[in-house]
């Protein structure tokens, strides 16, 4: 059985992801899913890893 992460493990992963550009277009293609998935729009002003967090958190795949 898989444990979902916590918020703070799921956080330090996708920051890690922005120290490289293969990264950095990870996180773009997540964001461009999620938006697909929810049709939400990322707040202007709001950090790309806080806009998948709180996706992901919605969809219950945070602990």
């Amino acid at each position: 059985m898989n444990s979902k992460k916590t918020l703070a493990e799921r956080e330090r992963e996708l920051q890690a992801l922005l120290a490289t550009p293969a990264g950095r277009q990870e996180l773009q293609e997540l964001e461009a899913r999620y938006h697909l998935e929810s049709g939400g729009h990322r707040p202007p002003g709001a950090s790309i890893i806080t806009y998948i967090l709180v996706h992901e958190r919605n969809q219950g795949l945070i602990g």
